[in-house]
């Protein structure tokens, strides 16, 4: 009996590891064949964005949240991919889950994200179907989504960079 408790423990133990650590290259992304949902949300600079902003151009779109710590983890990573791929055509965006302005405005004299942030609603995480934090997907210019990466990632490892660069072609 104390056998198997310990082996479920170190399964669940396992499991949580997997969790909050990020993912290395060799995981990538998920292949997915979605359509770009319709949004319009705003964005921490007092813009508006809607779903034709992003057409005619690779996009890696990060849903996060403040009070989620593998999404805070992944942060430093996406800054650098951000730095990585501005120059060369792709586009990045943060979508929040929905906290609100004075909540991501908080966070950010903490931690800053370098890129865009949209403020999601109550309906943006259903819209692009998204099932835990941190996520990202990726649309290609066509405006499709391809790609899904459930959990955090390394953005900057040269696998990774390299996979979201090729959607230019």
């Amino acid at each position: 009996m104390r056998l198997s408790r310990f082996a479920g423990g170190l399964i669940l133990l396992g499991q949580l590891c997997f969790f909050s650590g990020a993912l290395h290259a060799a995981e990538l992304l998920d292949e997915v064949d979605r359509t770009l949902p319709e949004f319009d949300l705003a964005s921490m600079d007092d813009g508006q964005w809607q779903a034709d902003s992003l057409q005619g151009k690779v996009w890696v779109i990060n849903f996060w949240a403040t009070w989620c710590p593998p999404c805070v983890e992944e942060i430093p990573s996406m800054n650098e991919a951000w730095q990585a791929f501005k120059d060369q055509g792709v586009g990045m965006l943060a979508i929040n889950a929905g906290e609100g302005r004075d909540a991501v405005e908080t966070f950010l004299q903490k931690i800053s994200i370098d890129f865009p942030i949209l403020l999601g609603d109550g309906n943006s995480l259903a819209n692009w179907s998204i099932r835990a934090l941190p996520t990202t997907v990726i649309v290609n210019a066509e405006g499709e989504v391809v790609y899904e990466a459930l959990g955090p990632r390394e953005w900057h490892e040269e696998a990774l960079l390299a996979k979201v660069l090729e959607l230019r072609e």
